[in-house]
């Protein structure tokens, strides 16, 4: 404490923190002592707070000190929130207030199921394939009085390591050292001189190439700098355990508390530091070995801003935040070895392994049960087909050998002048994002290419196969993502999504092709929707959020038009179920594709 006592943003920062874990546990506190059956009728309560284990100023132990003393009325109704201005959809959620648009949504009949030999297919409703269930490992929000529950520590330190794997950061540690060494005629590291052809707008004035090579210096140097930062903390975690076989070592011939202090002593005569400022050190050092001893190296490589703090105050560090990280281990790093190639070179520093263990495309993998590694998406639909593969697509494929050349998703020809208008906010609409205005749905089109969707697909433990989990929050009105795949037509008794122009039908098919959503479930009370969206003269098929946050599974309704004489049981759980007591005396459904 006395470290701190001097900084008064540290003051600040520590009060904050003590005053949200405090929070975060007096409800469990009066639910505990209500359900314990103490009578609490009284018209008031005196509720007394005080704090012990504290140090005086010259470090000696002091007694315990009152801090606080209110008076809680119990003759209090449950509390009454307002939503307005906002609707109740944004309440629920606690998430940004997104103004009511325009889009054409898919109401009523979403998803349908294959249809029988015997049944007509139809048409005029979207169409998937079945999903799977819900993995019970993951986190479901709860709410209180239709308000979410607020994120723990612990929670927000995760959400950093899944934005920070997901965020456009490039850790090449061999690029980086590579562009620092080379020194080109100039004198200049290549790192500078690059800037002068790195920028990817054409300039046109002296200010915008000045900005242009700004924008990449400062880009490079960012990324030598979080590259330099992950180096850092690699270091410091295995200094840590450096230290412990060192300990370890010593007591053969001393007492474990003298062989620690010796250890000390050695490594203040390496580092020049007094034993004060080591020992200020290990602390947070001690903490991020902790985490990348249960949340492996990945957690700790692509640990948030708040790595630092996290580990400093060590608010959170309990057995089962360890047991929490080590849940999501393989999870991480699936993601890190997918999406970032090269980080394990970072490794290399310590001697540590720097082979990748997962391959290929983020979504080529499974993640399953805590604990358990991730397997080959393959895997989970070789009990139906042996030979089963998948391809990740961007944009639709279009079936040649039925359309040709025509796009059947077309609902207008290029204007005149060639700019296109959203039907949806009105503003011009451009591949190129300069020109774009359009801004419906930003991370799919108009903008900079985004990398994959945070999301994962999940084995799930209850026979329903595949499921689909968000690693990040999905804000109200946000693109999950483009419903894509082979644009088709003419395939029946297979699980198909059908879309409708003015002009034509036709189907889009992911059995062999696709992305993300094919692995989307159903529920009863889901937390996406699907809306139609034409973009440069085109429809596409969205999904979106309704409100989904970190952690949960995302789902959809297949629609009552998926579940019409569908020989299954709805798995989704939820209390308004619609159908979780139907009859199971109908033919066997066709096997899945």
């Amino acid at each position: 404490m006395m470290a701190v006592a001097k900084d008064a943003s540290n003051l600040e920062e520590m009060a904050q923190d003590l005053a949200q874990r405090a929070s975060e546990q007096l409800k469990s506190v009066f639910l505990d002592l209500l359900n314990s059956g103490v009578d609490v009728g009284g018209k008031l309560l005196q509720l007394e707070c005080s704090l012990s284990g504290l140090r005086d100023s010259n470090g000696a132990s002091s007694s315990r000190m009152r801090i606080a003393s209110m008076e809680l009325d119990t003759q209090v109704s449950p509390p009454r929130i307002s939503w307005s201005p906002f609707d109740r959809q944004t309440a629920l959620t606690g998430l940004k207030h997104v103004p009511p648009r325009k889009r054409r949504k898919l109401t009523d009949s979403v998803r349908e199921r294959a249809p029988g030999p015997d049944q007509e297919l139809n048409k005029n409703v979207l169409t998937s394939q079945p999903g799977s269930g819900v993995d019970t490992a993951l986190r479901k929000e709860l709410t209180l009085h239709g308000q979410p529950t607020p994120r723990s520590t612990v929670e927000k330190f995760i959400d950093g390591i899944w934005q920070s794997i997901y965020s456009g950061i490039k850790l090449d540690p061999t690029e980086v050292i590579e562009q620092w060494q080379a020194i080109e005629s100039s004198g200049q590291p290549r790192l500078l001189t690059d800037t002068e052809t790195g920028s990817a707008v054409r300039s046109t004035s002296v200010a915008q190439t000045d900005f242009g090579r700004m924008n990449v210096l400062t880009r490079k140097v960012s990324q030598t700098s979080r590259t330099c930062r992950s180096l850092e903390v690699i270091v410091q975690a295995h200094w840590a355990q450096c230290f412990d076989d060192r300990v370890v070592e010593l007591t053969v011939s001393l007492p474990r508390e003298n062989a620690k202090k010796q250890t000390i002593v050695e490594a203040c005569m390496d580092f020049s530091w007094s034993e004060k400022e080591l020992r200020n050190k290990m602390g947070v050092w001690r903490g991020y070995h902790d985490i990348a001893l249960s949340g492996g190296w990945a957690a700790l490589v692509f640990a948030g801003m708040g790595l630092y703090r996290f580990c400093k105050y060590r608010s959170s560090f309990a057995s089962s935040t360890f047991e929490t990280l080590k849940a999501r281990k393989h999870r991480f790093e699936v993601a890190a070895d997918t999406l970032h190639p090269r980080w394990r070179q970072l490794l290399g520093i310590i001697g540590g392994p720097t082979e990748r263990k997962y391959i290929g495309h983020p979504h080529d993998w499974v993640v399953a049960s805590p604990g358990d590694e991730a397997v080959p998406l393959p895997e989970t639909y070789h009990q139906w087909d042996k030979n089963f593969s998948y391809t990740h697509l961007d944009e639709a494929n279009i079936d040649a050998d039925v359309w040709g050349a025509l796009d059947p998703r077309t609902v207008s020809s290029p204007p005149p002048d060639g700019v296109y208008t959203c039907d949806t906010c009105g503003e011009q609409q451009s591949d190129d994002p300069p020109a774009n205005h359009c801004s419906c749905f930003p991370n799919l089109y108009g903008s900079v290419k985004a990398g994959p969707a945070p999301v994962q697909v999940f084995r799930t433990p209850d026979g329903k196969n595949n499921g689909l989990v968000a690693c990040c929050t999905f804000e109200s009105g946000a693109a999950i993502g483009e419903f894509v795949g082979q644009i088709t037509s003419g395939l029946a008794n297979l699980d198909v999504m059908v879309g409708q122009t003015d002009s034509t039908t036709y189907q889009i098919w992911q059995g062999r092709e696709g992305n993300h959503t094919r692995f989307i479930n159903h529920s009863c009370h889901p937390n996406s929707e699907y809306e139609r969206f034409v973009w440069l003269g085109t429809q596409r098929i969205v999904l979106v959020s309704k409100g989904v946050r970190a952690e949960e599974e995302i789902t959809v309704d297949y629609s009552d038009v998926y579940w019409q004489d569908l020989d299954k049981v709805c798995l989704c759980g939820h209390a308004e179920c619609r159908y979780d007591k139907r009859s199971r005396i109908l033919p066997i459904a066709p096997a899945p594709t």
